[in-house]
């Protein structure tokens, strides 16, 4: 028995209607905001008078989380979040920190160090500015700029040599007058999910009055795990 032959126009059906992204929704802006993941990046100090290691200097930072507030669209907008940071400085000079009571002196050393370190743990609050050329994810070059408050709540020194006998470790947290608190301007550059990074400390790594002299990191480096990654594409319709 053949099957009776149906004209689709004579049914009463809704227009088809494709499914639009909403670029407005939270989640679309989730992927227009380009800072939580994990940032690497090399340290550096803007100071001949301490030369550092490179492949012993860097930094690594887990941004934990954002929060963006629009201005137009996905375009403009400023955002927020947290930090856990870790950096290590490494020097090629051989001395100590030694703190005299009232400020911190360098002590030269007659030890030859593999590794002379100063480590640091932090938290940190950014307040960025953010701009984007499109409204959408595909194909959208991103610019941040701004500034990252932290607050350094761990601090080391790490030191490392060799004798005939043995490895010599040194670990020690004695108080130096390193900086507690460090106001950093950055920003944040790319395309899509691939975002470069550099900052620059404003304030210095040590307590004003407390050290011979100042020293400010930079930090020039790679969001090497994004957590932002490209929307899924709407395929269905709406009958």
């Amino acid at each position: 028995m053949p099957f009776p032959v149906i004209n689709i126009e004579d049914l009463d059906l809704p227009p088809f209607q494709i499914l639009e992204d909403d670029y407005n929704s939270k989640e679309y802006i989730r992927y227009m905001c380009f800072f939580t993941g994990v940032d690497f990046g090399l340290v550096s100090l803007q100071n001949e008078t301490f030369p550092i290691k490179p492949k012993q200097s860097f930094a690594l930072r887990l941004n934990l989380m954002e929060v963006k507030k629009q201005l137009i669209e996905n375009r403009f907008g400023f955002f927020s979040g947290i930090a856990l940071g870790y950096q290590q400085i490494g020097f090629q000079d051989n001395f100590k920190f030694i703190n005299t009571g009232s400020e911190t002196h360098m002590h030269t050393d007659t030890i030859d160090y593999l590794k002379n370190q100063l480590r640091t743990f932090s938290i940190s609050v950014p307040i960025m500015f953010e701009i984007n050329s499109k409204n959408t994810f595909k194909k959208n070059a991103h610019v941040a700029f701004g500034v990252q408050e932290s607050y350094r709540y761990a601090i080391s020194t790490y030191q490392m040599h060799k004798t005939s006998e043995a490895t010599i470790i040194r670990k020690n947290s004695e108080e130096i007058y390193v900086n507690r608190f460090n106001m950093e301007a950055c920003i944040r550059v790319g395309f899509q999910n691939l975002t470069f990074f550099a900052s620059r400390s404003l304030t210095p790594l040590f307590c004003t009055n407390k050290f011979q002299t100042e020293i400010y990191p930079m930090v020039i480096g790679l969001s090497i795990i994004p957590t932002n990654t490209k929307p899924a594409d709407s395929e269905n319709f709406d009958f």
